[in-house]
């Protein structure tokens, strides 16, 4: 468990600084005007949208990476051969899906008017995403240099690279947005610089490690091929549409809780603060637990991957019913963070109500939650991406949605977040199916799990 611990804890404190920083945006948006927070958090969401596709299928290379490793353990030349062949291929994708995703921004202010927001609204969200989309590359090059470091257990230097980007981030933009008057689109000018600057330092760092230097993607260049990405295709591709699934039942409670009142969709963007805060934690713990699956399946250690397995899912079904305690214990914290209990206001009232019917469904939802993303990656660490993205569709959209519906009409936003978990929760449970046939073989080839 300490291998699981010592990887997985930099990756959570990452995950939770990228949060903050996300947060920090939200309030420098709320500085300039109300109009450019919701203008910024429109853009925002686009760009986080389109980056999804890009980023399941460039971030997969960490789990290539780390298979590659696996087997160089027996053969070290095979297997460093396969680091480069995946840094190279995860590069040229990259730098494809850059350009084929900057260009469709151009068309998101004909999307967003057919979405019927107001006109005023897309112009700043414009402005903001316009800036915004300059981050894309750097940040998907640091993605491919975060998995060679986190397979080589530099895990460390993954967390100080996200502090050392909300650090220059943070005066960066707000100097563009105050200072320089360049407003909200000086916020996502400040974010894609930064990402530059740390993109140009921690790989300055990680190239001139003597480890790494020999995976550098400006050395040996003629080993670049096309053939080179499709692992990447193949892999990503189910994995991107796995996380649309799963924000259209996200997003398809949102809508769900606009239609109730105010009040509910207000709170409900409350609760989705608390589901991404868990979802952080889990997400850097499974991370964590995918790359080790995959070091032991580039090996062939199958008793490795059953034990990560098993040792995992006890880790996170304690932190997840830790977490559950806590926020079903002290509603009134949570109340108090979002200044709900603030003035005597009788929608500061209602929320607070809202918020105490609804907190313990939300909470069940984290453990749930947690037992589906790690299942998902610990799959992906074994290369099977094909039916679990199959099971998101069903769990998410054949039981989730339908049921966040019925239940909402008598139980209101707790009933939305009910049918959310349930979503979760059949997915989960169809997972762990795959996950416990696939870990009763004793021996599996990549061909015959890529097959399952």
């Amino acid at each position: 468990m300490q291998k699981i611990f010592s990887l997985a804890f930099p990756l959570i404190i990452s995950q939770l600084i990228s949060m903050a920083l996300v947060l920090t945006d939200i309030w420098m948006m709320s500085q300039i005007s109300v109009a450019d927070l919701a203008a910024g958090g429109l853009g925002a969401s686009v760009y986080a949208f389109v980056f999804l596709v890009a980023s399941s299928m460039v971030g997969y290379s960490a789990n290539l990476i780390a298979v590659a490793f696996g087997q160089s353990i027996s053969r070290p030349e095979f297997g460093f051969q396969q680091i480069r062949n995946s840094v190279k291929g995860a590069v040229m994708l990259a730098v494809i899906c850059t350009a084929l995703l900057t260009i469709s921004f151009s068309y998101a202010p004909n999307l967003l008017s057919y979405a019927n927001q107001p006109e005023t609204v897309i112009t700043i969200a414009m402005n903001y995403l316009n800036a915004l989309k300059w981050a894309m590359l750097p940040t998907l090059l640091l993605l491919i240099l975060r998995g060679l470091t986190s397979t080589f257990g530099d895990v460390r230097s993954v967390m100080l690279m996200s502090i050392v980007t909300v650090l220059i981030n943070v005066p960066i933009s707000y100097f563009l947005a105050f200072t320089l008057n360049y407003g909200i689109a000086g916020l996502g000018a400040g974010t894609s610089l930064s990402a530059l600057i740390v993109l140009i330092g921690y790989g300055y760092w990680v190239f001139t490690h003597h480890k790494y230097a020999r995976f550098a993607p400006w050395k040996n260049v003629e080993e670049y091929s096309f053939k080179l990405m499709l692992p990447l295709l193949s892999m990503g591709f189910p994995i991107a549409l796995a996380g649309i699934l799963e924000h259209g039942l996200i997003y398809g409670g949102t809508l769900m809780a606009g239609m109730i009142s105010i009040t509910s969709l207000a709170m409900h963007q409350i609760l989705l603060q608390c589901l991404s805060f868990t979802w952080n934690i889990n997400f850097g713990f499974s991370q964590a637990a995918s790359i080790l699956v995959s070091k032991d399946f580039g090996a062939e250690n199958y008793t490795g991957i059953k034990r990560i397995s098993s040792q995992s899912f006890l880790l996170v079904t304690a932190i997840s019913f830790t977490l559950v305690f806590v926020f079903i214990s002290w509603p009134e914290s949570i109340a108090t963070l979002f200044q709900l209990g603030e003035g005597d206001s009788a929608t500061n009232s209602d929320l607070t109500q809202v918020l105490l019917s609804s907190i313990w469904v939300v909470a069940l939802c984290f453990v749930v939650d947690a037992w589906q993303l790690l299942a998902l990656n610990l799959l992906r660490g074994m290369k099977i991406v094909l039916s679990p993205t199959l099971m998101t569709g069903i769990g998410y959209w054949i039981f989730g949605l339908p049921a966040a519906w019925l239940l909402m009409q008598q139980y209101g936003l707790a009933g939305i977040w009910a049918g959310i978990g349930v979503g979760l929760g059949v997915t989960g449970i169809l997972l762990l199916i795959q996950l416990i046939h696939t870990l009763n073989q004793t021996t599996f080839t990549d061909q015959e799990v890529e097959g399952l």
